[in-house]
């Protein structure tokens, strides 16, 4: 009966800072790139670290769909969307594949440009660790884009964010907010929408200098929790922004599940210790009845 009050109050204690840690601000990360001298060139994302814990296994999206987007429109001859051409600039849609300009463009896809992104564009942009890989946003625009993972996101005590996000622009005037929310495999919404501001973002140590901007631009990054979504898988999310948004530039990928969390070495320690003490109390209890 000890033994079991005993397993009653650990399993409480342990829900009780699972509570209080769900409910906690999700942690800063740092993002470790193959380089961050260059910022029109490959930035490849070759781990995360975040509590002390660093890893190297993500979960990338390989499927997107389009709910809305804000189309391009007007486009005259001689327009472009890079303004590094010097001819006038049609920058009329929401969303579109962007990349920096000496950055891979992955799959042998072009920046979308002036041409509306088909899903395919969109998940072959987000769908590498190459953070100069990006989708662009126009100010004053909206879109929704529902982004399924390769596998399912489910929530674990690691203590991790399971969601990571990177938007290119730091300060009031280049900063963006991000609207994210749960979806199932079917592309319907679950749990509930989580504002990312503009201003609770990290710098991620890294800037960027992409195709449809002809300057650089710091890159900021968030974390999130399945918990901060209310709920405990996903399929994917849906991002959404809107007019007053100022137009997100963002990537964002996702932690792949490790195996199920390996009790700390002290922990480890203290179960070895009752499994012995039982095994003792049992070899002398046999020991009393024969």
């Amino acid at each position: 009966m000890k033994l079991q009050r005993t397993a009653t109050f650990i399993g409480l204690a342990c829900s009780t800072v699972l509570a209080v840690s769900t409910a906690a601000q999700a942690a800063s990360f740092t993002s470790n790139v193959s380089q961050n001298t260059d910022p029109e060139a490959d930035i490849w994302l070759n781990s995360i670290t975040q509590n002390g814990t660093t890893f190297s296994d993500f979960n990338l999206v390989n499927r997107a769909t389009i709910v809305y987007n804000t189309p391009i429109k007007d486009v005259l001859p001689g327009q472009t969307s890079n303004p590094e051409l010097g001819a006038d600039v049609n920058n009329t849609g929401a969303a579109s594949t962007d990349r920096g300009d000496k950055a891979t463009a992955p799959g042998g896809r072009d920046v979308s440009g002036l041409n509306n992104p088909t899903g395919e564009d969109i998940a072959a942009y987000l769908g590498n660790t190459n953070l100069n890989n990006i989708i662009d946003v126009e100010d004053g625009k909206s879109m929704k884009l529902n982004l399924f993972f390769q596998e399912t996101i489910f929530a674990d005590n690691t203590g991790l964010d399971n969601l990571f996000f990177w938007e290119r622009g730091m300060g009031n005037w280049s900063a963006s907010d991000l609207s994210v929310q749960a979806i199932d495999a079917d592309g319907n919404l679950i749990g509930n929408a989580l504002f990312l501001d503009r201003n609770a973002k990290q710098y991620a140590g890294f800037s960027l200098d992409t195709m449809e901007i002809d300057e650089v631009q710091e890159v900021g990054s968030w974390g999130v929790k399945l918990s901060q979504l209310g709920v405990t898988s996903a399929a994917g999310i849906r991002v959404m922004s809107d007019w007053n948004m100022n137009g997100p530039d963002f990537k964002l990928m996702a932690r792949s599940n490790a195996p199920a969390s390996v009790p700390e070495p002290a922990t480890l320690a203290g179960l070895g210790f009752v499994a012995a003490s039982l095994a003792t109390f049992r070899r002398r209890k046999v020991s009393k009845i024969s």
